[in-house]
């Protein structure tokens, strides 16, 4: 039924009318839906319409403005909420375009007019299902987000979407399609690429060697890598909070953890919610887990707190590393030790008590070679205060072994060390031998060396079976030649002081005192029978308080040999004594020299000739 055209009793108002309420637009189209209503309108006949809502009539020319407004601000808002629109006829041909390209030449818009889309160079055409799009568009239906793609000028993807709804004229007959268009290359672009980024952070995280997992606010597992995952099925007691995977709340199996690794989890746990919370950015523990006898390097990092994700949590395993720092401390500790020794005994017990508790073995024994002997013998001992362990100590002393049998046979002739897993399964050593030069269940032997000579060796005894250590081998092979060098400077320094004292002792029994000097020749010590021969200490011996008599050509010649560092014997001088008598004497002299040869002075002897000088003097005297 037709709206009821309003009778005014005013032809033209002049005041403005109200503004339009909702629906307004609507109710205007109807108004002059037909021709009779769009003549009356067109010839002026109508000044005013109805406002439905208000019920008030609106001057026509308002109504208009209102009607151009509102078409503006849909036009508006159609541009914001896409990137083109455009506009077909009943035929489906496009007669308008406006906005993003629809096709491969963006610069000719005018190209797609009076193309339908199945007609345009789709690089996806073959994908669409256009008898089924076709069918929509005779059902008169609404369709949305139709994908297309595309090269553009530049050789670039594009892809776009399409979305449209058919429009009817004022006699509701089918007058084509509108719709809006929008470019959604970077968010299709990026949804494809995402796939393959989780792939490639996946392949990243499984490929590290580190046991890695994320972890929500909760301390709950949300991903971890295969080496986590390897990690948490060994439950063989190899770390913190072993066994939990996704889905698992690590923070919970950390805090059940007990034993030798407690004190370890409540750090870890306190320094993961820390984390989690924000309160600092990166954690890291290192701790010993005894159930493994293997070091590990907790590392806890914080991430962004707008994601789920809240830490990261990484264990590497560091033994290997934590075992050399620990060879090497083991290196250094025998090296102070054997510099600040004077005492091979001291320094034996030293060493072997560094090796065994660094190492933990339960005790250690040299056995000294006797050359002469042909046999080993047993020099030195060390152990831990364990009844057996001491027992089996008081048994070995005395014992004996043949350098060419047994294990330590095989050492001595090899010069290399020797592990031995077990004795009751090394096919080098009966249980007997084991037994006999080792005590225990496990052992390893290494030579001592010096000058490329076993001259002794080690042996490190065990309660449990060890499984070889090839870097302790090597460590202690280096120890091994440490010692040698060790004992064979304590015996050359034991022969020379022995030689320096038989020296003394013959130059005592030969001289009647012996004497040294500065590098000024200043005499700095005298020692013996020196009643007669002077005050000298700390004067030369030419000085006038020395009572030295002696021919002036003879002072020159003495300082000539001096100054050039020459050795001399026997130089004769004589010395006024206290009675106003002479008495005579000889010295010799050799050139003292330090560790890096500087010059340092004169030592010798000196011998009384006063009794025989005199009889020759008488003697010469009666002739």
């Amino acid at each position: 039924m037709k709206p009821r055209k309003p009778t005014l009793s005013v032809a033209k108002q002049k005041s403005a009318s109200p503004p339009a309420g909702p629906g307004f637009e609507t109710n205007i189209l109807r108004l002059v839906k037909g021709a009779h209503e769009s003549s009356a309108i067109k010839s002026g006949q109508v000044d005013a319409i109805l406002d439905p809502v208000s019920g008030r009539a609106i001057l026509l020319p308002d109504a208009q403005a209102a009607l151009l407004e509102r078409k503006a601000r849909f036009r508006s808002l159609i541009e914001l909420a896409s990137d083109g629109f455009w506009e077909q006829d009943e035929h489906y041909r496009f007669v308008l375009h406006n906005g993003v390209a629809i096709g491969n030449e963006p610069s000719k818009k005018e190209s797609i007019l009076g193309k339908t889309l199945w007609e345009l160079p789709f690089s996806n055409s073959h994908e669409i299902d256009w008898p089924t799009y076709q069918r929509q568009l005779e059902w008169r239906a609404v369709f949305r987000d139709m994908e297309f793609q595309y090269l553009d000028s530049a050789g670039q993807l594009r892809i776009i979407s399409l979305s449209g709804e058919p429009f009817f004229d004022l006699q509701a007959q089918f007058k084509g399609y509108r719709g809006i268009t929008r470019d959604i290359t970077a968010h299709k672009l990026a949804v494809t690429a995402a796939p393959e980024s989780d792939r490639f952070a996946r392949l990243t995280l499984d490929g590290l060697a580190a046991q890695v997992c994320v972890l929500d606010a909760s301390g709950v597992i949300i991903t971890a890598n295969n080496a986590w995952r390897a990690f948490a099925a060994s439950r063989d007691g190899m770390g913190i909070g072993t066994g939990v995977t996704e889905g698992g709340n690590y923070l919970t199996a950390c805090g059940q953890t007990l034993g030798h690794d407690q004190v370890d989890a409540i750090a870890m746990v306190a320094g993961i919610r820390q984390v989690i919370n924000g309160e600092r950015q990166l954690f890291r523990y290192e701790y010993f887990t005894a159930g493994a006898a293997r070091w590990f390097m907790a590392t806890v990092t914080h991430l962004n707190e707008a994601s789920v994700a809240r830490a990261i949590v990484s264990y590497e395993d560091i033994t290997d590393i934590k075992r050399t720092e620990q060879l090497l401390r083991l290196e250094y500790d025998v090296t102070r030790i054997l510099v600040n020794a004077n005492n091979t005994s001291v320094a034996l017990k030293a060493v072997m008590r560094a090796i065994g508790e660094t190492q933990q073995w339960d005790c250690g024994r040299y056995f000294r070679l006797d050359p002469a002997a042909e046999v080993f013998y047993l020099d030195e001992s060390w152990s831990v205060p364990a009844p057996a362990v001491l027992q089996f100590l008081q048994k070995s002393r005395g014992a004996v072994s043949h350098p060419r049998a047994g294990l330590m046979g095989r050492v001595c002739e090899s010069g290399q060390p020797l592990w031995v897993v077990n004795g009751t399964q090394d096919a080098r050593a009966s249980q007997i031998a084991l037994t006999h030069e080792t005590g225990l269940d496990g052992a390893f032997i290494f030579p001592v060396v010096a000058e490329s000579q076993v001259i002794g060796v080690l042996a490190f005894a065990s309660r449990i079976v060890r499984e070889p250590d090839e870097r302790l081998l090597q460590t202690v092979k280096h120890i091994g030649e440490q010692l040698g060098q060790f004992f064979h400077r304590q015996r050359a320094e034991n022969i020379l002081r022995q030689s320096e004292v038989r020296f003394r002792r013959l130059t005592e029994l030969s001289s009647d005192w012996i004497w040294e000097q500065d590098r000024d020749f200043r005499f700095t010590k005298v020692a013996g029978d020196i009643r007669n021969t002077g005050h000298v200490l700390g004067q030369f011996l030419w000085d006038p308080s020395a009572q030295v008599v002696l021919a002036e050509s003879a002072w020159i010649q003495l300082k000539s040999q001096l100054a050039e560092r020459w050795s001399f014997c026997d130089f004769e001088y004589a010395v006024m004594h206290k009675d106003g008598r002479l008495g005579y004497y000889y010295i010799s002299g050799e050139p003292v020299y330090d560790e890096t040869g500087a010059f340092i002075g004169y030592c010798g002897t000196g011998l009384d000739i006063t009794q025989r000088k005199r009889a020759e003097i008488v003697s010469r005297d009666i002739e």
